[in-house]
């Protein structure tokens, strides 16, 4: 009955089941308690929902990156150094964090340990007294007897802690655990299921089929070890920990209804992104060699031409040279011709 380190989590949690319980319990609704842990339960599981929700994320994307994690692993087994640089140049190229998926069992560890205190001692953490006050209550007493003065006294304060005819600060040793372990059941398969759903390859890489192994194993193990601490605990936690399984169940159903069709349809979009771009790259390359061509052949057409203009001006010049040479040899002749006239008419004489 002495103060923990958990009580700045369980003060808040009990005077919020208080908070609760007084509203129903005004209202008068029967069951008041039960249905104000039940309520406490949501208020919990909605404010852990943005961890839930990153959790799905990084479950999906664990999926996706788990082929490309076994090539590398394959690839640098002989070197330990090289292996954990490509494996953190992965994570940081995928945006994978390997303990994404642990925050909300993480967070979710401490909120159970802190109501367990909360629904073993509703005294002080449900209806503010202080622990001397209990301490002093049941003094010189021990085991059982602890647990029922302290539910007398809360029962004498105003606080009636009975759900469908169950005490829910006493153990219950039928109903409730019975509904633990097979919500957790449920819930552990569900999800499973869940993931080979929405995940094509989950099945098809080798570290898969040790997760789907390991699950197998949780489907089986779990509801038996939640079944025999519901045994040992105040029924209200139970009654807390069977709606957390089945808002475990409803969550995952929206998952798959909303979040993991969402991320599917959105890794579609990007590989049809990626598709595009690679067509457009292709396009740009076949563009660039059909312009190196046309530039290929006007500069050939060029070099032609200047080979063409360069002939033609040869055979200009060549054309003049001989029309030069024939002029040349008229003149000869009309020399020699002159000079036999001369001489002919010198004879005559």
């Amino acid at each position: 009955m002495n103060p923990t380190w958990l009580d700045f989590l369980a003060i808040p949690l009990g005077r919020l089941l208080k908070l609760i319980y007084d509203f129903l319990h005004g209202a008068h609704i029967p069951g008041s308690y039960g249905i104000a842990i039940i309520l406490l339960t949501l208020i919990v599981r909605g404010l852990l929902l943005p961890l839930y929700i990153k959790q799905i994320a990084s479950t999906s994307k664990m999926a996706e990156v788990a082929p490309r994690i076994q090539e590398i692993q394959q690839k640098y087994k002989g070197d330990q150094r090289k292996m954990q640089e490509e494996m953190l140049k992965l994570y940081q190229e995928t945006g994978y964090n390997p303990a994404g998926g642990c925050w909300p069992l993480l967070v979710q560890v401490p909120i159970l340990f802190a109501l367990y205190y909360v629904f073993q001692n509703p005294l002080v953490y449900v209806l503010g007294k202080s622990h001397q006050y209990v301490r002093d209550l049941v003094q010189g007493k021990a085991g059982y007897a602890i647990t029922q003065i302290i539910i007398n006294e809360a029962q004498k304060l105003g606080l009636d802690m009975h759900f469908f005819g169950i005490n829910l600060a006493q153990k219950e040793l039928i109903v409730l655990p019975i509904l633990s372990a097979a919500t957790m059941f449920l819930s552990i398969w569900f999800s499973t299921n869940s993931q080979k759903r929405f995940n094509p390859q989950y099945s098809q890489s080798q570290s898969n089929a040790m997760a789907e192994g390991m699950n197998r194993t949780m489907m089986i193990f779990s509801p038996l070890m939640s079944y025999f601490i519901a045994l040992q605990v105040p029924a209200g936690l139970v009654v807390y920990w069977t709606v957390t399984n089945l808002f475990s169940i409803l969550q995952q159903f929206i998952a798959n209804e909303v979040v993991y069709k969402k991320l599917k349809h959105k890794k579609e979009e990007e590989e049809k992104k990626k598709q595009l771009e690679n067509q457009a790259k292709m396009q740009q390359g076949k563009d660039g060699v059909n312009k190196e061509q046309e530039k290929l052949g006007k500069e050939s057409s060029d070099e032609d031409l200047e080979k063409q203009g360069q002939a033609d001006q040869e055979k200009e010049e060549e054309q003049k040279r001989e029309e030069q040479m024939r002029k040349k040899e008229l003149e000869k002749l009309k020399q020699q011709m002159t000079r036999s006239q001369g001489s002919s008419k010198k004879k005559k004489k």
